[in-house]
């Protein structure tokens, strides 16, 4: 899956470097991350029917993301 990051996902009082920075802990967790805001886009069939437990995953490491880098 890939999926789409931009302030507004973050909070207020964010820049767009560190939107980078969540972008770049997130491809290095192996996470397909861009900066944008668009709908999150299914890449393969599979990821159909795990839909909910990817976007699950990604939303904890979404977290902890910011957790660890004090975003």
């Amino acid at each position: 899956m890939k999926f789409y990051i931009a302030e507004k996902n973050i909070g207020n009082d964010i820049q767009k470097s560190d939107v980078q920075k969540v972008i770049d802990f997130l491809v290095k967790k192996g996470w397909d991350v861009a900066y944008g805001i668009r709908e999150n886009e299914l890449t393969s069939d599979d990821e159909k029917e795990r839909q909910s437990e990817i976007e699950d995953a990604f939303a904890d490491d979404f977290m902890n993301c910011l957790d660890e880098l004090e975003i």
